[in-house]
């Protein structure tokens, strides 16, 4: 990837902008990556932390609602994110990564969080269905329940 100078960044109000080079996809997006520096290893390993405490913590609802919305504000201010990382790129990185596009931020950082948003709420609506099926459960033998008690009244 093409490292570009702080000065060729053009400041705006709340947006800079810099050309990037082509890119065919996003495999080989991926593939121009140096994924040995350490900030990135760090990101990669806060995304599987994060995966790992959504699938370790299925029975702790309060716990993943904090962690659900912590993920949505994180995605929410990756914008931010992304303008900070292109104005302060050369104390952390060896390349600039952060494209005005934001199409570097939104693969490698916001696409696993909304992969990790999208895990929690499935595991809600799964934990919902096993509470109405258990519902219906109960109240099926509470009805039959009723239904056994009325009929030895009447005998």
């Amino acid at each position: 990837m093409q490292t570009i100078d702080l000065s060729e960044l053009k400041q705006g109000s709340s947006s800079f902008t810099f050309e990037t080079t082509s890119i065919d996809g996003v495999y080989s997006f991926l593939k121009t990556i140096n994924w040995s520096e350490r900030w990135l290893c760090c990101l990669l390993l806060f995304h599987f932390i994060t995966f790992l405490s959504i699938i370790l913590s299925r029975r702790c609802s309060n716990f993943q609602i904090l962690v659900f919305f912590a993920l949505v504000a994180l995605c929410y201010n990756s914008e931010r994110l992304n303008e900070l990382g292109a104005k302060h790129w050369h104390h952390f990185s060896h390349e600039q990564y952060f494209d005005s596009s934001g199409f570097f931020i939104s693969i490698v950082f916001s696409s696993p969080i909304i992969i990790n948003c999208a895990v929690l709420l499935i595991l809600w609506l799964y934990e919902s269905y096993l509470m109405m099926k258990k519902i219906a459960v109960h109240k099926k033998s509470a009805l039959s329940k009723k239904n056994q008690s009325s009929n030895k009244k009447n005998l």
